[in-house]
């Protein structure tokens, strides 16, 4: 939602596949509350690099945009944070610059404002643990797996409101690569941290109790998960989780609406947002919440097809 009541949504597409050197970064606005959007239109491209953005923070201050860049041969290894801000509610941004602060090599989810007023970004990157001279394969796919650039999540936290930024946690498994975290603040001062774990068929969870400072272990929760990115918010007393509970990687679907109300301990409130037929799926949610209206806003995809749902608080709160 932009300063002036409009909406705006970011798309990633370009290229025959992702990472790939012609991603962009699309752009489309709607002025009547979701119900028609206008032509989506490239914002961001790079005449070297793919490009793609994460997430929008509107929290404090105008909006500003996360966007990345990377050479798709390396993956995401030397991918560049950079971020953008729109003076306009969202109609032009400018040019995207570094993000300051030393911590320019990390994706970005969903930035919060923390009870101590620091902002605080979950973030993950790749590391290099073998394979230094690695080659190009002729279509840009690098040719190490997953394996051996295994991704590490923590948090990037800034208390002069974006002049700087820096980075706490080094959230890894010897065995499992974790990646595209969530946080929520449950209590004064204590976060919940909830990722994808790849090719575990859940979530897993890591905490602190510092604001971001420290981290806890991670380890796995009795949340399936397929291997894809979820969304998790708080309301008052109550933790949001959209995700696809489903532990087969290849089957993202269906889409659901979780409550907690005891810190993401049990989930009791479970709502069936969407689902597709077999072989298609229904997912990536993000979100935010509109108290005034009641209601939680929600963008998901097929993949090819991109959605806006509205969720009447009364159905899950």
């Amino acid at each position: 939602r932009m300063p002036d009541g409009g909406l705006v949504c970011t798309l990633y597409a370009g290229g025959p596949f992702e990472p790939h050197d012609d991603n962009v970064v699309l752009i489309t606005r709607s002025e009547d509350d979701g119900e028609s959007w206008s032509p989506a239109e490239v914002l961001f491209s790079h005449p070297h690099r793919g490009v793609w953005a994460t997430e929008l923070f509107v929290e404090e201050g105008p909006p500003c945009l996360f966007v990345h860049t990377l050479e798709a041969g390396s993956r995401y290894l030397d991918l560049h944070t950079w971020r953008s801000f729109s003076h306009d509610s969202g109609r032009t941004w400018t040019e995207p610059t570094s993000l300051p602060g030393g911590a320019a090599h990390v994706s970005t989810r969903q930035g919060i404002v923390l009870g101590d007023g620091a902002w605080l970004f979950p973030v993950y990157w790749q590391e290099a643990t073998t394979g230094f001279a690695w080659e190009r394969h002729p279509e840009g796919r690098s040719v190490p797996a997953n394996t051996t650039w295994p991704f590490r999540c923590g948090a990037l936290r800034s208390t002069d409101a974006g002049a700087s930024f820096s980075l706490h946690g080094y959230i890894r498994h010897p065995e499992v690569t974790l990646w595209e975290p969530n946080v929520a603040e449950v209590g004064e001062g204590r976060l919940l941290m909830l990722m994808r774990a790849e090719r575990t068929g859940c979530l897993w969870r890591s905490d602190s109790g510092d604001f971001g400072r420290t981290w806890s272990a991670p380890h796995p929760t009795d949340i399936p998960n397929p291997s894809s990115k979820l969304t998790l918010l708080r309301h008052e007393d109550a933790l949001i989780l959209l995700n696809n509970p489903n532990p087969l990687k290849t089957e993202r679907r269906p889409l659901e609406l979780w409550v907690s109300r005891d810190g993401g301990a049990t989930w009791p409130t479970q709502v069936r947002v969407a689902d597709v037929t077999e072989g298609l799926g229904i997912f990536y949610p993000h979100a935010h919440l509109e108290p005034e209206r009641e209601l939680l806003y929600l963008a998901c995809e097929t993949g090819k097809v991109h959605f806006l749902v509205k969720l009447p608080f009364a159905e899950f709160l």
